[in-house]
């Protein structure tokens, strides 16, 4: 599998594990009718961003996006890329810690929370300290085990589909594209982790197209898979709507009779890798940009990692780690516009003989 399909495959798991719990919810809060709206506007909003930020990072061959802040100076990239990193930190700890209690929940309901999450932040930390090559090479594996086990849940859930409780509707004028939470969806995107990936491998927008389209159509199907089975009045009381949706599937006649024990597998592995990519983008900014202090990112990534660890300890229940969670990814929002935007506007001034390189 090349490097090119690997990243893809990242992209992809990213999202995966960002998009299965709270996602939902969202949508459900967002508008009562015409889930659909919400999803593909969602989903254009995000192609048109990864357009512009591609299109940014062509303009600086074998470089990514630290390098290319700071060939304008360390300042720059210390505004535009440290609040990026304060907020990845936010997101690994109350990621680790939500995935935590819904692990817990499905299969391991006597086993304390710490004892899980010291083993998935392991796990995690040793995938970052590795490299980016490690983190590709795994993220095929992961990605070759749970496709079948997304597209098992996907089609099993149709034996309890109930047609009459989604009716086709469209909302004119989308009036959820104002509000603040449809933009705490675009926090779940996981594009900015590409602009890291540039010196490695050139991705091109046709190859990431293709990987942002899956995951247009598997979200439409977590939004979709409670409402056909439940309706849009009981799934907007659940608090994991999917997780239920799959919970109420009979699979009786398989080893596992439960189709949620598929799910929980499948989510060790997406936070695995999720978190192990956030903590090495977190290592190679502080690397490269406090050169000077002389620490190597592997110590960066320890540190921020115990970091996020002993703030997923200090959360006291989950009600509260999905709220700072969702807090969390709305700041992330924030990055996806504001360091494509920048990227392609240095990029452009750049071309142009207007803005020059700090020597």
């Amino acid at each position: 599998m090349t490097q090119r399909i690997q990243i893809g495959a990242v992209f992809v798991i990213i999202h995966l594990s960002f998009g299965y719990l709270i996602y939902p919810d969202l949508v459900y809060t967002l508008t009562k009718t015409a889930h659909w709206e919400v999803v593909i506007c969602l989903g254009c909003l995000q192609l048109i961003l990864l357009w512009i930020y591609i299109k940014g990072l062509n303009y600086f061959p074998e470089s990514d996006v630290i390098d290319i802040y700071l060939t304008k100076g360390r300042w720059v990239a210390i505004i535009f890329l440290t609040p990026f990193v304060l907020n990845l930190l936010s997101i690994v700890a109350f990621n680790m810690r939500m995935h935590t209690e819904v692990i817990i929940s499905i299969f391991l309901p006597r086993t304390p929370y710490w004892s899980i999450l010291l083993l998935l932040f392991f796990i995690s930390v040793y995938a970052a300290i590795k490299g980016l090559g490690t983190i590709l090479r795994s993220s095929a594996f992961i990605f070759l085990f749970v496709s079948p086990i997304v597209v098992f849940n996907i089609f099993s859930s149709f034996v309890n589909f109930d047609l009459h409780n989604v009716t086709p509707g469209w909302n004119s004028p989308a009036k959820f594209m104002l509000d603040k939470k449809f933009f705490y969806l675009l926090g779940f995107s996981s594009f900015l982790f590409l602009g890291f990936t540039s010196s490695y491998s050139k991705v091109t927008f046709r190859q990431i197209f293709l990987a942002s389209v899956s995951t247009t159509l598997i979200f439409l199907s977590v939004v979709y898979i409670p409402l056909f089975i439940f309706g849009q009045e009981t799934a907007v009381t659940l608090s994991d709507p999917f997780l239920e949706a799959m919970d109420s599937v009979d699979i009786s006649w398989f080893s596992f009779n439960r189709q949620t024990m598929f799910f929980g597998i499948s989510l060790v592995g997406l936070v695995i890798l999720a978190n192990s990519v956030m903590l090495w983008m977190i290592g190679q900014v502080m690397g490269k940009t406090f050169k000077y202090l002389r620490v190597k990112s592997t110590y960066w990534i320890i540190t921020f990692s115990v970091i996020s660890f002993v703030l997923a300890l200090l959360v006291p229940n989950r009600s509260l780690v999905e709220k700072y969670f969702l807090w969390s990814i709305g700041a992330q929002s924030y990055s996806m516009i504001i360091i494509p935007l920048t990227i392609f506007i240095i990029g452009i001034l750049s071309k142009r003989g207007v803005l020059e390189n700090e020597k």
